[in-house]
């Protein structure tokens, strides 16, 4: 479970795209050279849920992870500073469109990425709360 204050979010993806994340922040460089073209609902960015079960979906149809393992990272950040991406327009909530269920999606434009490599934090899921 979150801290007081705190939001967690959950990203879907292939194992050495994870550890990167993990390791190094959020890069658009790497979005791009992992996007390969493909379309997005709301254009290039980091696209997370709030969802678990969501989160592992998409991981399990991530490019890198067809065959491979995939993971969940997890991203906890102050919701303070959600809502200030939210009134910058930085970061959109949205509902996911062309899928089998219902479920909101949190996208993070690439201008937010310095501000959520410096303020939040990204860990692999592992199936706890903390």
């Amino acid at each position: 479970m979150a801290e007081q204050g705190t939001v967690i979010l959950y990203h879907g993806t292939d194992i050495e795209s994870a550890i990167d994340i993990i390791q190094n922040g959020l890069s658009l460089d790497n979005l791009i050279r992992q996007s390969d073209g493909r379309p997005t609902q709301l254009g290039i960015g980091w696209y997370t849920t709030d969802e678990i079960d969501i989160a592992w979906y998409f991981a399990s149809t991530a490019p890198g992870s067809i065959g491979r393992q995939y993971v969940v990272v997890v991203m906890e950040m102050f919701q303070e500073h959600l809502e200030m991406l939210f009134e910058q327009e930085l970061a959109v909530k949205q509902e996911i469109i062309n899928v089998p269920f219902q479920c909101d999606q949190y996208w993070f434009h690439p201008d937010s990425f310095d501000l959520l490599n410096q303020q939040a934090f990204f860990r692999p899921y592992t199936g706890e709360s903390k």
